[in-house]
């Protein structure tokens, strides 16, 4: 068995005692940006038209894909916008409303970035709102949500309107039951009183926040004191 004196073995990695390398991840750049998206949405023609819109929500939001490239991130992915809407029917069922898949694309610059590196992303829902067109029951709707107190004001918004006792879709051969208008200004803020303004349109506003990380790797140098050595006592 061959001998070797423990200075032959300076400067060497050894199990035990000896410097040692190890690769670590170090984060070399993170950065968040904003992607917004317009969505235009449109009812089918088997489903009824929109009285009503209640909520607008975003689902299965996800990310697909993240490319690293010089000094840039690129990240996609892909929602479900779903809104859920009174129909314009006698007895006003709640319908729901989906578009799937709507794709996005979104670009962090990060100084240092290069093909190769590891890159990870997260995505979040920070704004969502629909608009619709005035002179519609939707949009009236919208309008009365945020302008209640307004709409209180019996000289301000008369709510004598037009009933719509039949189906806005399939209007053919059938009869309006409607009150006495009383003659004043049209607003917006009031129930529109011709006996059908349904819509099968509407558009929905997204944003998205996108965090981006990038990590390299990193060689550390441990030291440590020898460890094992003989033990040689003074004296």
């Amino acid at each position: 068995m061959t001998h070797i004196e423990p200075w032959e073995m300076a400067g060497k990695c050894t199990l035990g005692y000896g410097p040692k390398s190890i690769i670590v991840q170090q984060v070399l750049g993170e950065r968040r940006v904003q992607k917004s998206i317009d969505v235009h949405v449109c009812v089918p023609q088997h489903k009824p038209a929109i009285e009503q819109i209640v909520d607008v929500f975003i689902k299965r939001l996800q990310i697909t894909c993240v490319d690293v490239i010089h000094d840039k991130v690129v990240v996609r992915g892909e929602f479900e916008v779903k809104a859920l809407y009174v129909a314009c029917r006698p007895r006003q069922p709640v319908h729901a409303v989906e578009v799937w898949p709507i794709r996005f694309t979104a670009y962090a610059d990060i100084r240092g970035a290069r093909r190769g590196m590891e890159a990870d992303a997260s995505v979040v829902v920070e704004f969502v709102d629909y608009d619709v067109e005035e002179h519609t029951r939707a949009y009236w709707h919208k309008k009365k949500a945020h302008d209640y107190d307004d709409c209180q004001d019996e000289d301000y918004c008369d709510d004598d309107y037009h009933e719509c006792d039949y189906d806005c879709d399939y209007d053919e051969g059938w009869h309006h039951k409607h009150k006495t208008l009383k003659k004043h200004k049209f607003k917006l803020h009031c129930k529109p009183h011709k006996p059908c303004h349904c819509t099968r349109r509407f558009d929905v506003s997204v944003v998205l926040g996108v965090t981006v990380k990038v990590m390299t790797d990193r060689e550390v140098m441990l030291h440590s004191p020898p460890q094992g050595l003989p033990y040689k006592p003074k004296g």
